[in-house]
């Protein structure tokens, strides 16, 4: 069992240590133009980075809001968008280590007091977190590794931290097969449930009194990335024995899995 469990943490420490390398702090495939030429993108740096001006443009985040980032991970959406805006903010990451990073970070780009982070489940916030209201909510990446609480996270949590005016920002996997059928993505997520549907994560907003403003398939601003990620990871490990974070790409690319933005506001 010592051995099996070594195994999984140096698997996973390798991983993350590529990603490191790839996204320095981001952790996320970024936003590319489909018709972008990947040879001369060494990494997914400047993806993410546009894709951070991409969600402040859309949001119309400045100086004067607000923005809470849910599951905020190693921090850089977050301090990057509070870096170009003047905004305060507020993370949220379950990994107490990662704040830990996010809050020497924030330090070390010069947005320490705008604003902070918290070590702490996005299912059971404290009144600090839901007690303030918030401009803007954003949740990248993080709904699809909520499996069987997905209700009571929207209920409890997400209503809880808006007011009616605030903007929602989810952007999240989705599939468009049976979950049988995205092998590849099975291999890298290692989940053991399946990837909600679209419409599944339409009704769960529906019902948690969310009102959908704007859908946006965001699928083919991420397959560059994929690739990028594919060309790398297979000089590195060409059997995809360690590194698998390429592998979804093809799920995406054969249509059986979307990236889904979902913009939302509280019903009325």
């Amino acid at each position: 069992h010592r051995r099996v469990r070594k195994a999984v943490v140096s698997t996973q420490s390798t991983g993350n240590e590529f990603m490191s390398d790839m996204c320095q702090g981001y952790y996320n495939y970024g936003r590319i133009e489909p018709d972008a030429n990947i040879d001369d993108i060494p990494n997914l740096i400047q993806a993410n980075e546009d894709m951070v001006d991409y969600i402040i443009s859309s949001l119309s985040i400045g100086p004067e809001s607000t923005i809470l980032d849910l599951g905020c991970g190693r921090g850089m959406y977050t301090i990057r968008i509070a870096k170009l805006t003047g905004c305060k903010y507020v993370g949220v990451d379950l990994n107490a280590g990662y704040v830990e990073e996010c809050k020497k970070r924030a330090e070390e780009h010069g947005v320490g007091d705008q604003g902070t982070f918290y070590a702490a489940s996005i299912l059971d916030m404290g009144d600090e977190i839901v007690g303030n209201r918030y401009t803007h909510v954003l949740v990248l990446g993080v709904m699809f590794y909520i499996h069987g609480n997905l209700d009571t996270y929207l209920n409890r949590s997400l209503q809880a931290c808006c007011r009616e005016d605030t903007k929602i920002y989810i952007w999240d996997f989705t599939r468009k097969v049976d979950w049988d059928l995205c092998v590849k993505a099975q291999r890298h997520f290692k989940l053991t449930y399946p990837i909600r549907t679209k419409e599944e994560v339409c009704a769960a907003l529906s019902r948690a009194g969310f009102e959908l403003v704007r859908l946006e398939d965001f699928t083919e601003c991420i397959i560059p990335s994929y690739l990028i990620l594919k060309r790398e990871c297979t000089k590195r490990d060409p059997e995809a024995k360690v590194l698998t974070s390429h592998l979804p790409g093809d799920d995406f690319i054969a249509g059986n899995l979307a990236y889904m933005v979902y913009y939302l506001k509280k019903k009325e």
